[in-house]
């Protein structure tokens, strides 16, 4: 279940964050006994405790990312709408939470631009479209625009259940929500700049990355075995989520999160799309020539075929985090000998 019109559907609140944040406590589980009476409470306790144990192990043991699938592509070739399809698939957030997709997704990139380029009847959409223009920069072969894909989690009520009234209210018809939906939003956003370059993740931890570099060129296997297991406690001591110092209800935002809002977003993919100006200042649109060049470009060799982007697509998947499994060929494999 997507959230494709905001205004259709009201996420709901996941009480999952603030348990897997609390800096004091520990986790509870609802003890039965014959003859105990039970309260939506108590069932709604039982499930937090099990989606946070879970949560917790997944996100400790596997970090952040995507797990299968969710493959961006967005064509060069006969493509005006510049659709963004977005595949099938499982990323795992920070939370350690699993967001899954089970059918493709679109996202217009022209219906994008040309809602921004609408006359902004508010000061919030003005700012929004004088960004757009700020945010053209320039690429190997002319003016671009780049954008990222996000991915998130969310929860959406969905249905209706007979219930007793709830709060002040006398009624024989009240109803709640039959089903939550482990839900997925989807967004598409200007790419972060950071000092006029365009932000790109960087490594969990800058002391790790450089304790792994320092294990390059060391001959003594004894002296490289004792390393080896220094960087292995280094990573594990340091693995502890710790809350942002602006909000405790929420992680640290990312380097190619834009604010802090964002921390709970995955990074699927950056998409860099040519435009054009009729002036300098002019509100930019999709470049056709630019575009129907990629699409033109002769086939890469046989070695260079697995960079990204790849042949005649504008989407680079090539930046997101992964988790990755080394054994989940195993069995396409089997199935194919």
């Amino acid at each position: 279940m997507a959230i494709a019109d905001p205004g259709l559907l009201k996420e709901q609140v996941d009480d999952l964050v603030a348990e897997a944040l609390a800096p004091r406590g520990v986790p509870e589980r609802v003890h039965y006994a014959n003859g105990v009476l039970l309260g939506a409470e108590d069932f709604a306790a039982e499930q937090l405790y099990l989606r946070g144990r879970s949560g917790r192990a997944l996100a400790a043991l596997y970090g952040h990312g995507t797990l299968a699938g969710l493959r961006v592509g967005c064509s060069a070739q006969d493509n005006p709408e510049l659709e963004l399809q977005v595949a099938p698939g499982l990323a795992l957030d920070r939370l350690g939470r699993l967001i899954e997709i089970r059918r493709k997704q679109c996202i217009h990139i022209a219906r994008w631009l040309a809602e921004h380029e609408a006359i902004a009847e508010t000061a919030e959409a003005a700012l929004e479209r004088a960004a757009v223009i700020a945010a053209v920069r320039a690429g190997a072969a002319g003016p671009v625009l780049v954008f990222d894909v996000w991915l998130r989690f969310a929860i959406c009520p969905h249905g209706k259940t007979p219930a007793f009234a709830a709060g002040p209210f006398n009624a024989s018809d009240y109803v709640v929500p039959a089903r939550l939906a482990d839900a997925f939003e989807l967004n598409l956003r200007l790419a972060h700049v950071i000092g006029g370059e365009l932000a790109r993740p960087e490594p969990r931890s800058v002391k790790l990355e450089a304790m792994l570099a320092d294990l390059n060129g060391i001959a003594d296997p004894a002296e490289l075995e004792a390393r080896r297991r220094a960087w292995c406690v280094a990573s594990a001591l340091d693995a502890w989520p710790q809350p942002s110092v602006l909000d405790p209800q929420r992680l640290p935002r990312l380097r190619e999160q834009a604010g802090e809002a964002d921390w709970d977003q995955l990074l699927l993919a950056r998409v860099t799309v040519p435009v054009r100006q009729a002036e300098a200042g002019a509100f930019p649109q999709p470049d056709t020539d630019a575009i129907a060049a990629i699409a033109a470009a002769p086939e890469p060799p046989p070695e260079q075929r697995w960079a990204e982007p790849a042949w005649r697509e504008l989407a680079d998947n090539s930046l997101r985090p992964l988790v990755f499994n080394p054994y989940s060929w195993r069995g396409r494999l089997a199935a194919e000998l």
